[in-house]
């Protein structure tokens, strides 16, 4: 991190320059340093294959980082047109290749001064997009998608917080959040090492010990990124999917089976020698009063809760059978405990059998009231009519409206097939 000053960029005279290139080599690298917070480096080294459109991701090898909408756009019409190119972003349209480092930097420059932004680096770009984040989360989060160490935060960051203060102060290892950041730092510290990657298998994925150690290349599903284990099947996180992949190239010819074995005489892994490693590992990185299988349940329990999230969201709603072949063909009590989880914490609302994203349906205890005053403004409708101003399926909507009929508070039209109000309430 450079030890000058940090030159915070008028934010409204950095939209003009941008506004000024949409979907050209300039507009592409300063749009990833002041709206995704990549470095220099990190630029010129971003492949095409990093650019998750559909998740609106950028998984950088250290970290994943949201892709905000304008930066998306413009990294679709750069890459119609450079695409071919090769596998690398920042290219020059004139030569056909990559960048090289001096002329990342005097391309944005030159467009710097010429918005009147001088002495403004591209390393200032990338530090105002830290400001924000720490304006706008917490610290985790702030540090996890820019990439900064807690030292660095703590010893060179002040000066970006002054005017602003972020939410939170600087990460203490005590706290929840601070525990949280400090494993994430051991997983990126330790990469490559058994205890990295049973670390990662462990608390990202929710593998037990045993499993890690009796795991083979055999049960490791590349195709269909996947763990097949004996009880169920795991999907495998892109990190995951990376870290083996490494393992397994560095394997030889003749090795065991097992994915995790002893560095010297290449034997698999026993639950009390990867334990130790694991250990001695959290240690190293400042958790010291948390044992492994606390770990591994809270953050299991998240990512089940995220992919069931993902899920609702992609696709209107969720059952219990579908969150349980979600979650690698779990029983119906574990998914449903998920799900009552999301629904108390106001993520998820339950109207019958499913589960609908908080929001995109009116709560059940507000069904009837809904309903009726629907009626009451649009006269006799039919079910597909209401279903729709539910947001629910016809089924679900016919079985509300059929014991609204029974207590007597709407009228069934039969030979119309439609649905009224009482004559002494229309």
């Amino acid at each position: 991190m450079p030890k000058s000053a940090f030159r915070q960029p008028d934010s409204e005279a950095l939209q003009r320059l941008l506004s000024r290139h949409p979907n050209d080599a300039t507009g592409v690298l300063l749009r990833l340093a002041w709206r995704e917070g990549l470095t220099r480096d990190e630029i010129r080294s971003l492949q095409w294959d990093r650019i998750d459109h559909d998740a609106r991701l950028l998984r950088l090898p250290e970290r994943t980082v949201p892709l905000e909408d304008e930066t998306a756009a413009c990294l679709r019409a750069w890459q119609a047109r450079c695409g071919e190119f090769g596998p690398y972003v920042a290219v020059s349209e004139k030569l056909r290749g990559r960048l090289a480092p001096q002329s990342v930097s005097r391309l944005a420059r030159l467009a710097l001064d010429e918005a009147g932004l001088e002495g403004v680096r591209l390393e200032d770009l990338r530090l105002d997009f830290v400001r924000r984040q720490l304006e706008e989360h917490d610290w985790p989060y702030a540090l996890r998608v820019s990439g900064l160490s807690v030292t660095t935060y703590r010893n060179t960051l002040a000066q970006l917080t002054r005017d602003a203060p972020p939410k939170e102060s600087a990460p203490d290892a005590r706290d929840a959040e601070g525990q949280d950041f400090l494993l994430w730092q051991v997983l990126q510290a330790e990469k490559g090492t058994p205890a990295g990657l049973a670390l990662w298998l462990s608390t990202q994925m929710g593998l037990h010990m045993h499993e890690i150690v009796a795991l083979t290349w055999e049960q490791v599903d590349f195709e269909e990124n996947a763990l097949r284990l004996p009880d169920r099947t795991v999907p495998l996180t892109l990190a995951a999917a990376q870290l083996l992949r490494a393992e397994q190239r560095g394997r030889s010819p003749g090795d065991d089976p097992h994915v995790l074995l002893t560095p010297r005489s290449r034997k698999p892994m026993t639950v009390a020698r990867l334990s130790t490693l694991v250990r001695t590992a959290l240690i190293r990185g400042g958790i010291e009063d948390t044992s492994l299988r606390e770990l591994r349940k809270d953050t299991a329990q998240e990512d089940a809760r995220r992919r069931i999230e993902r899920y609702a969201r992609e696709h209107g709603s969720v059952s219990r059978s579908e969150a349980a072949e979600l979650l690698g063909g779990v029983s119906g009590g574990t998914a449903y405990a998920r799900l009552s989880e999301l629904v108390l914490d106001g993520v998820l609302v339950r109207v019958n059998a499913r589960y609908f994203p908080a929001g995109s349906v009116i709560a059940p205890e507000k069904q009837a009231e809904a309903i009726r005053a629907y009626l009451a403004e649009w006269g006799a409708s039919y079910c597909k009519d209401i279903a729709d101003m539910l947001h629910i399926g016809k089924r679900t909507t016919a079985r509300i409206l059929r014991r609204m009929v029974d207590r007597g508070e709407i009228v069934l039209l039969r030979r119309e097939k439609r649905y009224t109000l009482p004559k002494h309430t229309a």
